[in-house]
C-alpha cells in the first residue's frame, strides 16, 4: 500500500503516534462511510450512471488513502492497517458518532 511513498511525499507533520492513529482511523471511517453512501446511492440510480459515480467516489477514496492514511503509516509503520484494524476503527468511530447524536436521531 505505501511502498512507493517516501517521507518527503507525506506532507503532514504527525508528531505522535496518537495523532497519526486518530487520523488513520478517521480516514478508515471516512472510506467506510463513502462505501456505504455509494452502495445506497447506486441503489437509487439507473445502472448506466453507476460508472461515473463509482469513479468519483474512487477518486475521493484514493485521496483519503494518499493524504491521510498513508502518511500516518509512513510516519509510524506500526500503524499499518490490516483487515482487523479496519473493522475495529470503523466500529469505534461509528460508536463514537452515535454517542454524540441526540436521542431522537
Amino acid at each position: 500500500m505505501i511502498d512507493s511513498l517516501t517521507e518527503q511525499e507525506c506532507r503532514m507533520n504527525l508528531p505522535t503516534i496518537e495523532c497519526a492513529r486518530a487520523l488513520r482511523d478517521g480516514g478508515i471511517d471516512a472510506m467506510a462511510a463513502l462505501d456505504d453512501a455509494l452502495a445506497n446511492a447506486l441503489a437509487t440510480i439507473p445502472e448506466t450512471a453507476h460508472r461515473d459515480l463509482k469513479q468519483a467516489v474512487g477518486r475521493v477514496m484514493a485521496t483519503i488513502m494518499g493524504e491521510v492514511i498513508n502518511p500516518a503509516v509512513v510516519a509510524f509503520p506500526a500503524l499499518e492497517p490490516n483487515e482487523e484494524v479496519w473493522r475495529e476503527a470503523i466500529r469505534q468511530r461509528v460508536s463514537a458518532r452515535a454517542a454524540k447524536l441526540p436521542p431522537s436521531a
